[in-house]
């Protein structure tokens, strides 16, 4: 597909509120075919459209939306703060954050992030405006090394300033063609806001992730909980605690209030199998759940600790999409039930005479296992603790009264 050039796209500087008259009046003058005419096939076709009631496919997008608001943010990003890593730099953030490698030697531009299904990587042209998308999309624009969604023109830029012949058009357009109701951009309520919003919320995703920007991270954590709690969830992202702590405490009350009570999902979350079916385990996750775990807050250890009966007894419940019992080998079991137990025995030590009506279990996890499946703990012993300082410890005192 042939390279979209614009003029030096001082045109995207309408967003600034500083932006005069002599500048707007040189933008007007620019010659940007490629933009002004996506922008009038987008105009053309509305926000949204019906036909007898019912919403109506007026417009399918393309590489070409997506390459157009990739250049228009580019020049935003750069312009407002974003310094973008060098492709070596960006390439060993991006395998860490979703586990995919960049070849800039690929006439590929862009990279397809599915954060609904992550290992389904056939690119899909899809914006993410509706809570009823199927397919959360995400790409990595390696023309410019930033993550971006999709989106079309008006939602990026201040079209009716830079190009006022297209809103002048649009004025003029009718609302209805061949029963069809177009809905159009101009009468978009707040479009303005949702502009500055998907701005402000690109610029943060990029600085944070690309640049550390701690600021960046703060206004995410108030307005972009959704995108930092996936990327938890879908990709392991588990280097930021005040992130660790929101994903697990909104995932452990949405599983309390499942029938039946689902909390053992906390340990799919932590213990995982990649797209490539390499073990994985959220060791910034396990961290969080050792460091919160105390005389008053059971909640994760517990809910791990049933994880554990799960990977031995099976799914009984159809708790999980894929049954733990069934996905892990029994050496990555052994390691799971290792790691649980290197947090659950000292607490159980420690909290259980203390508040004994809250730690109530009778026995843990691993306790409970040296009796029904005594192969674990040879396991574990055999594989070196798994490396563990204290479990050499832990399984020496099992079945002591102290």
């Amino acid at each position: 597909m042939k390279l979209l050039t614009f003029a030096p796209l001082v045109l995207l500087f309408c967003f600034c509120s500083c932006q005069n008259k002599s500048e707007t009046a040189k933008i007007e003058k620019m010659e940007n075919r490629d933009l002004k005419t996506l922008l009038e096939k987008q105009i053309k076709a509305g926000y949204g459209a019906e036909k007898n009631e019912t919403d109506y496919p007026n417009y399918n997008l393309t590489e070409t939306d997506l390459d157009v608001s990739n250049q228009i943010l580019k020049e935003y990003l750069m312009k407002n703060g974003y310094k973008a890593p060098n492709n070596i730099q960006f390439n060993e953030i991006v395998n860490k954050l979703f586990q995919r490698t960049l070849d800039y030697n690929s006439e590929k531009k862009n990279i397809y992030i599915n954060f609904t299904t992550p290992c389904d990587r056939v690119i899909k042209f899809l914006k993410n405006n509706s809570e009823e998308v199927q397919d959360y999309s995400f790409y990595i624009n390696k023309e410019g090394n930033f993550i971006t969604e999709l989106f079309s023109i008006p939602e990026v830029l201040d079209y009716e300033k830079v190009f006022p012949e297209v809103a002048t058009l649009e004025k003029n357009m009718p609302t209805s063609k061949d029963e069809i109701k177009i809905y159009k951009w101009n009468s978009l309520e707040n479009l303005q806001n949702i502009r500055e919003q998907n701005l402000k919320t690109i610029l943060s995703r990029n600085k944070y992730l690309f640049n550390d920007s701690r600021v960046d991270l703060l206004w995410l954590l108030s307005n972009d909980k959704k995108f930092l709690t996936d990327l938890v969830i879908k990709f392991g992202f588990d280097k930021e605690k005040q992130i660790n702590k929101m994903a697990l405490e909104e995932l452990y009350k949405k599983y309390e209030k499942e029938n039946p009570i689902q909390v053992e999902r906390i340990g799919d979350l932590i213990f995982h199998k990649n797209c490539d079916g390499t073990f994985s385990i959220r060791q910034g996750l396990l961290e969080y759940v050792r460091e919160n775990t105390n005389e008053n807050d059971n909640r994760f250890i517990y809910a791990l600790s049933n994880y554990v009966s799960i990977l031995y007894d099976g799914d009984l419940n159809k708790v999980f999409e894929n049954d733990p019992s069934k996905v892990f080998s029994e050496l990555q079991k052994a390691n799971i039930v290792a790691l649980i137990a290197s947090i659950e025995n000292p607490a159980v030590t420690k909290f259980k005479n203390k508040k004994p009506v809250l730690w109530n279990n009778e026995s843990t996890a691993l306790e409970d296992l040296s009796v029904s499946h005594p192969e674990v703990i040879e396991i574990i012993i055999k594989n070196n603790y798994f490396g563990i300082q204290n479990l050499k410890e832990i399984i020496d005192n099992l079945g002591s009264d102290d």
